[in-house]
């Protein structure tokens, strides 16, 4: 397998070539995603702006959800934010789902072009590492924070690297894989009962985890740290807007 990762999307272009894009948005667009998903969402469609979000709303029945956020508050008139907490089955069964977050979404059309395209969280990492397991070329994209590396996309991307050393033969491209690897392994390598926990903790230190605290989310940290909660993958179904459903 060749794999590349991009510590952030603007790094490197992801190539009509790739056979599998993974965008990482830890906190917390792909950890919605796929807590949504596992709870019976019907699809998601992603978007850039609000105002784009608002219009493809416009265009669907009255059952679909205006999600997202903006500087990790909920937007104004839409229906939901972007912590996990908002998605149980009660609320998003069988419901399509238009999400605008300020940069998983971003990270998304910036992977727009692989043939293939799922949505990765500490939540579904070994569904997403069984998925992986037999394409030839990966991309995993980092989301980051407001155009900065973030510790927390880092690591899930270092955790990827790690399983897949021990599964597969390895090409990898640039030196984003190596520095990712070796954050995991470093911060979280040794394992242990106590690893969500850990994780949970490292997530507080991240870029992305002290906004989510100084704005009141510290609870989501633990609910994105929770290491295969599901068994779901969030891919790619369309391309216009880019919606994800589970296959």
């Amino acid at each position: 397998m060749q794999l590349t990762v991009s510590l952030l999307p603007s790094i490197r272009p992801v190539l009509s070539t790739t056979d599998v894009a993974v965008v990482i948005d830890v906190l917390r667009a792909t950890s919605v995603m796929t807590t949504a998903l596992a709870n019976g969402a019907k699809e998601f469609l992603t978007c850039q702006s609000v105002d784009e979000a608002r219009e493809l709303a416009q265009t669907h029945d009255a059952d679909v959800l205006l999600c997202g956020e903006r500087h990790c508050k909920p937007i104004d008139g839409f229906d939901l934010g972007n912590s996990p907490a908002e998605y149980s089955s009660d609320v998003v069964q069988y419901r399509s789902l238009i999400l605008t977050t300020t940069n998983g979404t971003f990270a998304i059309a910036a992977a727009q072009n692989a043939r293939a395209m799922v949505a990765a969280s500490f939540l579904n990492l070994s569904a997403v590492l069984v998925r992986l397991r037999d394409a030839d070329s990966v991309h995993l994209v980092c989301a980051g924070t407001n155009g900065e590396i973030t510790a927390e996309d880092v690591l899930l991307a270092g955790a990827i690297v790690d399983r897949l050393f021990s599964e597969v033969n390895l090409e990898l491209v640039g030196d984003d894989a190596i520095l990712a690897r070796e954050l995991w392994t470093a911060w979280m390598g040794e394992g242990g009962s106590d690893q969500n926990e850990r994780l949970t903790q490292r997530l507080a230190e991240s870029q992305g985890g002290r906004n989510l605290i100084d704005v009141g989310y510290e609870a989501d940290l633990a609910r994105c740290a929770a290491i295969d909660l599901f068994d779901v993958v969030p891919e790619r179904v369309a391309t216009t807007p880019n919606t994800f459903g589970i296959l």
